[in-house]
């Protein structure tokens, strides 16, 4: 049995709130780095769901004006992709326009922010951001 295959069913009964709050953490931790000219002001708020859909669990921020926050459902847009397609996207291995014509990242409810957040997703250099991740779960480098 693989890794993925022992923790998946663990993971789908664990909390949304402690990696949503995790996750919004770690983008305040980066944010200057990922965005130095962006204030989105544009998404303030607002709510973003990340569904994984082979886990179907997700987490869902949102931005105060000044921080990303941990929030609950329900979301103004919401994300779905296999856990394997975001850590390409984030490894810059697929572009999120690749995936979405491909029906692997689909996207739903407000149109305008979801294209929004694509277009930041498919700019955005996650090497900072995956820095912060434990040496042996971060990509190669070469």
């Amino acid at each position: 049995m693989t890794l993925t295959g022992m923790l998946f069913p663990l993971l789908r009964h664990l909390p949304e709130a402690p990696p949503s709050r995790t996750l919004a953490f770690a983008l305040n931790l980066v944010r200057r780095r990922l965005w130095p000219d962006e204030d989105f002001g544009w998404l303030a708020g607002k709510r973003i769901r990340f569904e994984v859909a082979d886990l179907d669990r997700g987490v869902t921020i949102g931005f105060s004006g000044i921080r990303f926050r941990g929030e609950a459902p329900p979301a103004d847009v919401t994300f779905a992709a296999s856990l394997a397609d975001y850590w390409a996207i984030a490894r810059r291995d697929a572009d999120p326009d690749t995936l979405f014509f491909q029906r692997r990242l689909t996207i739903a409810g407000d149109t305008e922010l979801g294209l929004q957040l694509k277009n930041l997703l498919d700019a955005t250099d996650w090497g900072p951001l995956l820095a912060l991740l434990p040496a042996p779960l971060r990509p190669a480098t070469g």
